[in-house]
C-alpha cells in the first residue's frame, strides 16, 4: 500500500514539475486593434476565451484561462498598459490553472490562437471595423519568434543585408567630456565612420549612418530610422564615463533589464536625451524583443567584446585592454528597434589612459576593424543555421 501511494505521490511532483509556466508577454498595440503575444515555457491544452461588456462598476474585459499553466516569476501579477484601449492586464492563478484578464476602455471581439510551440497570440478586434494592417502577421510573429527580423518580415526582401550604423550623441548633445576636452560625441562618430567604410568595402553589405557628420538626432528619430529602413542589424557606438577616473575598459551591451549598478548608471546616462521616457514607466520595454531576436542580439553582443579585446591586446599590453565582458541595459535605442542590437562602448574618456588611446587613428581602426571582423562571423553562423 505504502508503495502505491508513493507512485501516487511521484506522479503528481512529476505532474507539476512540468506544468507550463508563463515567461514573457508581449503587446503589439494598433489605433483600435491590439496582439498580445503569451510565451509559454510548454505548448498549452484547452485555453478558454471570453468576453464581457463594461457595466458601470467594472471595465470591459477579455479573458483567457490557460489550464496547467503557472505566473513565472518575471511576469507581473498586473501589467498597466495604457495604450490601444487597453487599461491593463492581470494575470491570477485560479483553480487548476491561470486566469489572464485584459481590461478595456470598450468591448472587444478576442481570439486566441497557437503559434509556434509554445506561444499563444491574442487578437483583441473592435466591434465595428476590421485588423490594424500596421501590426505584424501571425506570421511574421511566428518567424520573429525564430529569430527572423521582424521589420524585414514585413518587407520585401533585399538581395544585400542593411546595417545601420548609430554614432552616439551629436550636436549640442555632447555625451561625456575627457580629462583633456576629449568629447565622447567625436569619438563615437570617428568610430562609427571607420566602421561604416570597412562594412561597405569588406562586407559588401549596406549601411545608413545615423548621423556622419556633428549633428543632433533624437534617440527616437535612430530607432526609427532603424526600423523604417527596415535592417538586419542595429549597431550604436559610444565611448563610456565613469564618476571616477579609475574606470577604464570595453563593454558591449544587449537589450534586458541591468546587469548591475554600473550598467544602469551607463543606460541612464545615454537615455538622458530621450526626454520623458524612463525605464520605470513602461513595463512592457520588451514589447518588441522575442526570444529569437534577443538571443540574436547577445550572441552579436559576445562576438563584438570578444573580437574587438582580443584584436586591440594583440598590439597593447594585456593590462591597457580591460576586458568589462558583455552586459546587459535598458538603453533607449535598443528598446526601440525591431532588429538584433547592440550598444558598444570603446573605451573610458574619464580614464586619462584610455582617453588617450581613443584619441589614436590607430586605435580607432583597428577597434572598428575588429567590429566588422565579429558582424562578418555573426552573419556567416546565421547563414549556417
Amino acid at each position: 500500500m505504502k508503495s502505491i501511494f508513493a507512485a501516487i505521490a511521484f506522479l503528481m511532483m512529476s505532474l507539476t514539475s512540468h506544468a507550463a509556466q508563463l515567461e514573457k508577454v508581449r503587446v503589439f498595440a494598433g489605433e483600435k486593434h491590439a496582439r498580445i503575444l503569451i510565451l509559454n515555457s510548454e505548448n498549452v491544452d484547452g485555453m478558454e476565451t471570453r468576453s464581457s461588456p463594461g457595466t458601470a462598476s467594472a471595465p470591459a474585459r477579455a479573458t483567457l484561462h490557460l489550464p496547467g499553466v503557472t505566473r513565472g516569476n518575471s511576469v507581473q501579477e498586473r501589467i498597466p498598459i495604457g495604450e490601444a484601449g487597453i487599461q491593463q492586464i492581470q494575470v491570477v492563478e485560479v483553480g487548476d490553472g491561470l486566469q489572464f484578464t485584459i481590461e478595456l476602455d470598450e468591448a472587444r471581439t478576442v481570439h486566441a490562437r497557437e503559434i509556434g510551440q509554445s506561444a499563444i497570440l491574442i487578437d483583441l478586434l473592435p466591434t465595428e471595423g476590421g485588423p490594424d494592417e500596421t501590426l505584424p502577421t501571425a506570421e511574421h510573429i511566428e518567424a520573429w519568434l525564430s529569430g527572423v527580423s521582424l521589420s524585414r518580415m514585413a518587407g520585401s526582401p533585399r538581395s544585400r543585408k542593411l546595417v545601420i550604423v548609430d554614432a552616439g550623441h551629436g550636436g549640442f548633445d555632447h555625451g561625456a567630456i575627457g580629462t583633456q576636452g576629449t568629447r565622447e560625441a567625436d569619438i563615437a562618430l570617428e568610430l562609427a565612420r571607420r566602421t561604416a567604410d570597412l562594412l561597405e568595402s569588406r562586407l559588401d553589405i549596406d549601411v545608413i549612418m545615423t548621423r556622419d557628420r556633428d549633428i543632433f538626432v533624437p534617440l527616437r528619430d535612430r530607432a526609427a530610422l532603424a526600423n523604417r529602413e527596415q535592417a538586419d542589424l542595429f549597431l550604436s557606438i559610444h565611448a563610456n564615463a565613469a564618476p571616477n577616473n579609475f574606470s577604464k575598459g570595453i563593454e558591449t551591451y544587449s537589450l534586458a533589464s541591468a546587469t548591475d549598478a554600473n550598467a544602469a548608471r551607463v543606460a541612464a546616462r545615454e537615455n538622458a536625451m530621450a526626454k520623458g521616457w524612463s525605464d520605470k514607466s513602461d513595463p512592457l520595454l520588451g514589447r518588441l524583443l522575442a526570444a529569437g531576436t534577443d538571443r540574436l542580439s547577445r550572441e552579436l553582443a559576445f562576438e563584438v567584446q570578444r573580437s574587438v579585446v582580443d584584436s586591440l591586446r594583440e598590439v597593447y599590453p594585456d593590462a591597457d585592454v580591460v576586458d568589462l565582458g558583455t552586459k546587459t541595459a535598458l538603453f533607449y535605442v535598443l528598446v526601440s528597434t525591431r532588429m538584433p542590437a547592440i550598444l558598444f562602448e570603446a573605451s573610458f574618456v574619464s580614464n586619462a589612459e584610455d582617453e588617450r588611446r581613443l584619441r589614436t587613428p590607430h586605435f580607432q581602426q583597428t577597434t572598428a576593424k575588429a567590429i566588422v571582423d565579429a558582424v562578418e562571423q555573426w552573419l556567416d553562423r546565421q547563414k549556417e543555421d
